[in-house]
């Protein structure tokens, strides 16, 4: 419940800092007196989560029929909100648009220590396919920003 006041010189070398009293004084002093005013500190909220890496990777072509996809986000995810909000679906390409055709039961995990979700099929994929996986709005980081929609395209192999 006592106050010392010490005036002196700060001072700084080889990465310490340390106050040079010498000739300086030092007394009891009485607790600062709070003022009306509180002054709020406002720290920039980081970044939106977003999608680093992929793999398979966009476009690519020849992928395996049992694999599996793997998503790497730039921040943590909250893993509630990503139930039911991943998608997989078989495409065709119809000149410039793409058309929906049949969807894919897919079975999701996230693992935080790596911020990758995995996105395992629940058998393999057919043949010579165009595959579109999605991830839909609602996805959101542990911090409650927004991830935003994201989808991965790629064709299988033999």
């Amino acid at each position: 419940g006592r106050w010392v006041e010490v005036s002196g010189k700060l001072q700084q070398g080889r990465g310490l800092q340390w106050l040079d009293g010498t000739g300086a004084r030092v007394q009891i002093a009485q607790p600062p007196k709070e003022t009306a005013e509180e002054t709020q500190v406002r720290v920039p909220a980081a970044p939106p989560p977003e999608v680093v890496f992929s793999t398979p990777i966009p476009d690519e072509t020849d992928v395996g029929l049992t694999t599996n996809v793997r998503v790497q986000f730039s921040r943590d995810i909250a893993p509630l909100t990503i139930r039911g909000k991943v998608q997989a679906r078989y495409v065709t390409a119809q000149g410039t648009s793409v058309e929906e055709t049949s969807a894919i039961e897919i079975a999701t995990q996230y693992m935080p220590g790596t911020r990758v979700l995995e996105i395992r099929f629940a058998r393999p994929l057919e043949r010579f396919q165009m595959v579109k996986i999605e991830l839909l709005d609602g996805i959101t980081g542990t911090d409650s920003q927004a991830l935003p929609a994201w989808s991965l395209t790629f064709q299988t192999g033999s």
